[in-house]
């Protein structure tokens, strides 16, 4: 087994240039050729994504051929031949599709993005803006370069792709038949609605304005972005979104266009038959598209009915490269792996979203909220009216304040009883000093060797180490097993469903008529653990003099299984806040501080 792990491993971490894509004698970009394994692969692509995921399915015949080591090594030899034919590409995400979702695939692993191209994780080093100048202005994304060119962000993105290909997962027990997970349309929407919230509050610590959609397909696009990456080209500013042979500007916004007339009627057309939208599931697959679009076997057609929009508008951005350039090369846009390191990855993804909120803003009943356990969080320990968002109930910890805690026997659990429980029920935050109203993040520096073989330093955002600790009272005399959950937005954000960052997501038993104190570390978080966002982008960037912020807790029955991002997924009752929340006993919140550490 040890060899066959190695061998994986040399395969899904061999160097190889990236080629250029086909081009017309008039020098433009090409990709909407047929594909083959000889052309460079674009996972965005429908038509590449059928052929990759087809190979995938070639690997799992051959490991229920030979089941155990046997077909696994047939597998490999198979890979290895076909790696041996073009673009190297296709079969390392044809292999890991096959390590993702094959019983006897999963025993092997696939490296980290800075080990299997570490040619993709080096940072552009544009030159930055003095911060004293307008944070409006085009040339200031810059300082979110290293947000949005960090390795973690990238790979989770990249390995999202893998996970859930648009074409469906080869069925291992019959792999000529395509399967897509569960609430997939959903969770495409979820990832991008979440990544997008932390975005904007990125940005809000520069002081800079939320992201603007990408859905003027006529006008200059200010924003220009280097990668300084091999085998991708750069994006000068001021260029207008322009067709590629086969696909115009006009064909995707049709698509664009018949995607918000459906997300406003709640109606999507298959020929002459009305489908009437039920959930967020048929128009995210449609809007993507994957095999679930409503197109059925036309979902990978960039001229059916509703098209590839998403898809289509990551090939068209890769394609805008300079006027005079003859490489070939498309922009980063182009792969999961990179794509992300593009303002405008936000920007198209925004614009996106928007279709399918839309929807839920126009068809989807607001939460009730009746279902919920009778469970109680206090609001305030004093007299009179409570103040907003000061729950005594919610207590924060650095790990570094706490004694014992780097102990590996530590039991925070019993250590938040004994210290917030029993006789000290009633005692606010402030009464303990190890409590903290301020959370704390800073720039750490990562290893990059580049490809001469020198090695720099590469910034990345991260956070110093906390917990968790709720105080909740059960007063039903039997157990009640709840799902905490806990969420995070700007204070400024605080009033927007969609700005609402989900932090974790855990069950917890309760003891019949009980007052109990649950402890979590923020190291277990269930986003990072379970969705496989970076751990140390958990928490946005702070400021230096301190960002002011809300933390919400909520607690819910697990039983229900509500849809993702709930209740931000669903728009509120008119007339009612967000903050309004905060008044039922199930549902504690704070304000804190998150300040950014200086270098």
């Amino acid at each position: 087994m040890v060899e066959l792990h190695a061998r994986a491993r040399a395969l899904l971490c061999r160097e190889s240039p990236l080629p250029p894509l086909p081009m017309t004698p008039r020098g433009e970009l090409a990709p909407l050729v047929p594909p083959s394994p000889g052309q460079r692969f674009l996972p965005f692509l429908p038509s590449h994504q059928e052929q990759a995921v087809s190979l995938a399915a070639r690997f799992m015949e051959l490991a229920n051929a030979r089941p155990g080591e046997a077909g696994l090594s047939a597998v490999l030899d198979e890979a290895e031949q076909q790696a041996r034919q073009g673009d190297a590409e296709w079969v390392k995400y044809a292999l890991r599709v096959f390590i993702a979702h094959h019983p006897e695939g999963r025993v092997l692993s696939v490296p980290p993005l800075q080990e299997r191209a570490p040619r993709l994780v080096v940072p552009s080093q544009r030159q930055e803006l003095p911060r004293k100048g307008n944070p409006g202005t085009p040339g200031a994304e810059v300082w979110l370069d290293y947000f949005r060119e960090d390795t973690g962000l990238n790979d989770h993105i990249d390995t999202w792709h893998a996970h859930h290909p648009a074409a469906g997962y080869p069925d291992p027990t019959n792999p000529q038949r395509r399967l897509l997970p569960d609430r997939r349309g959903e969770l495409f929407w979820y990832t991008h609605q979440q990544l997008l919230a932390r975005y904007d509050t990125e940005r809000l610590a520069f002081g800079m304005p939320r992201v603007v959609p990408l859905s003027d397909y006529a006008s200059p696009i200010n924003e220009g972005y280097d990668p300084q990456l091999p085998g991708f080209a750069p994006r000068p500013p001021g260029l207008s979104p322009r067709g590629i042979p086969g696909y115009g500007i006009t064909d995707h916004a049709t698509r664009r266009d018949r995607l918000f007339t459906a997300a406003s009627s709640g109606l999507l057309w298959h020929g002459d038959s009305p489908i009437l939208l039920d959930s967020l599931e048929q128009l995210a697959d449609t809007a993507e598209s994957n095999r679930g679009s409503v197109d059925g076997e036309a979902w990978a057609d960039p001229l059916g009915p509703y098209g590839s929009h998403h898809h289509l508008g990551h090939v068209l951005l890769a394609c805008l490269t300079g006027p005079r350039d003859r490489t070939g090369l498309p922009g980063v846009m182009a792969s999961p792996a990179t794509a992300a390191r593009d303002p405008l990855f936000y920007r198209w993804h925004r614009h996106v979203n928007d279709i399918l909120d839309a929807w839920q803003s126009a068809h989807l009943p607001p939460h009730d909220l009746s279902d919920a356990p009778q469970v109680r969080m206090r609001k305030w320990l004093g007299d009179g009216t409570a103040p907003a968002h000061q729950s005594p109930d919610i207590l924060l910890c650095m790990h570094r304040d706490i004694p014992g805690a780097t102990a590996p026997d530590f039991d925070g659990q019993r250590w938040g009883e004994a210290l917030f429980g029993g006789e000290n029920w009633d005692s606010p935050p402030p009464a303990f000093s190890v409590t903290t109203h301020t959370l704390r993040t800073h720039m750490a520096r990562q290893p990059v060797r580049l490809p001469d073989g020198r090695e720099l330093l590469k910034p990345h955002l991260d956070h110093d180490p906390f917990h968790y600790f709720f105080r909740v009272e059960n007063p039903l005399p039997r157990e009640q097993t709840v799902t905490v959950r806990i969420y995070l937005a700007a204070d400024a954000f605080a009033e927007d469903r969609r700005m609402w960052m989900e932090l974790d997501r855990f069950a917890h038993t309760l003891g019949p008529s009980r007052r109990e104190v649950i402890h979590r570390p923020s190291r277990l978080s269930s986003v990072v653990h379970e969705r496989g966002w970076p751990a140390h982008l958990l928490l946005p960037r702070g400021r230096h003099e301190g960002l002011l912020v809300r933390l919400m807790v909520l607690l819910t029955d697990p039983e229900l299984d509500p849809e993702p991002g709930y209740p931000f997924n669903r728009p509120f009752p008119p007339g009612q806040r967000i903050a309004d929340l905060s008044a039922r006993p199930q549902v504690a919140t704070r304000n804190l501080w998150l300040h950014h550490a200086s270098t």
